[in-house]
């Protein structure tokens, strides 16, 4: 693996470690981020994690989550700081710097070693040593090999494998996403090995909701769903005083794209959501559709070929009639015959 032997050669005594993941974290970034941490903690090395923004409660299980610290939760001043006199600082599951949110230009100006390691596809260039691969189903299961590379297997526990278990599974849809491959279910495996238990990550992911959330998705399908048939596509729309209605919280909203994706025929999905700084996309799409791209173009955004995410600073209704107009636009691709 290119970039081990600096790697690991920099990693050969104890630093000042810095892990940062991208603003509102999913259990991939979460999930490596916490994973890294405990295996770099045990190599001896003074470890913090810091996230731009807060995690969804459903994540709070993940060994170590009470210690993430939210920058933007009353810890600035705390996040700079030791981003500031980090020895090393590691970039985990984020494509460009700007996914860090008020974090971006100390962690661009840090005098640390920037190590990146993600699985997105990206143009921005950043990074001293970097680990990219965007064919990896996850980070976590990038960071695995990277633990495999290193030769560190032994210090991989059952909190680290459940960690990183977390984020191979939610990345990957429970692998049902074209995304899982053969190295994937063989990293899962040497996961399972190394002690995670799969029913109880599965279980404290997703069968672990307030009452609010499943009475939400029953409003959301009753009133928030639209179906596109002629294009292919359904989406669903929440405004800012739906959140309030049902007391929304981070990753309230999550899981809700696939239920438009779950309908035959459809090959595009989103959830257009209102906050009350600006409109957030999430987009979902099978086959050859590619919304990383359109969300690049339209939307302020990125990620997967099949699954990203975009920003928009229009009214909700504005940006419901511009996702509507790019659908139109996208005809030919998205109804092929």
């Amino acid at each position: 693996m290119e970039n081990i032997l600096p790697l690991k050669a920099l990693l050969a005594s104890p630093k000042q470690i810095t892990i940062a993941v991208h603003q509102r974290p999913d259990a991939d970034a979460l999930g490596t981020g916490l994973g890294l941490a405990a295996l770099l903690k045990k190599q001896q090395h003074q470890v913090h994690v810091i996230a731009p923004t807060a995690y969804p409660a459903f994540l709070n299980w993940l060994p170590g989550a009470q210690e993430v610290i939210i920058c933007s939760r009353g810890q600035q001043q705390k996040s700079f700081e030791l981003l500031n006199k980090a020895d090393i600082i590691f970039c985990v599951d984020f494509p460009t710097l700007n996914r860090l949110h008020e974090m971006e230009s100390v962690v661009r100006n840090a005098a640390a070693t920037t190590v990146v390691i993600d699985h997105h596809p990206t143009t921005e260039k950043f990074g001293d040593l970097i680990f990219r691969e965007p064919g990896a189903a996850a980070t976590a299961e990038l960071l695995y090999e990277i633990i495999e590379a290193l030769g560190a297997q032994a210090l991989v526990d059952q909190d680290i494998a459940e960690c990183l278990y977390a984020g191979i599974m939610t990345d990957t849809g429970s692998f049902r996403n074209p995304n899982t491959t053969a190295k994937t279910h063989c990293v899962t495996a040497s996961l399972m090995r190394h002690g995670a238990d799969v029913a109880k990550v599965s279980r404290l992911v997703y069968e672990n909701n307030p009452v609010s959330k499943l009475e939400f998705l029953g409003f959301a399908l009753s009133h928030r769903f639209v179906l596109l048939k002629e294009h292919n596509t359904a989406y669903f729309f929440i405004s800012v005083e739906d959140y309030q209605k049902y007391h929304l919280q981070i990753g309230d909203t999550e899981g809700l794209v696939n239920h438009a994706l779950a309908i035959k025929g459809i090959v595009l999905a989103a959830v257009i959501k209102e906050k009350k700084d600006a409109v957030r996309l999430s987009l979902r799409s099978s086959g050859d559709i590619p919304v990383n791209l359109w969300a690049k173009e339209y939307f302020e955004g990125g990620g997967h070929k099949n699954a990203a995410g975009g920003t928009s600073y229009l009214t909700l209704k504005e940006t419901v009639a511009k996702f509507e107009n790019l659908v139109k636009t996208k005809h030919n691709i998205l109804n092929p015959s």
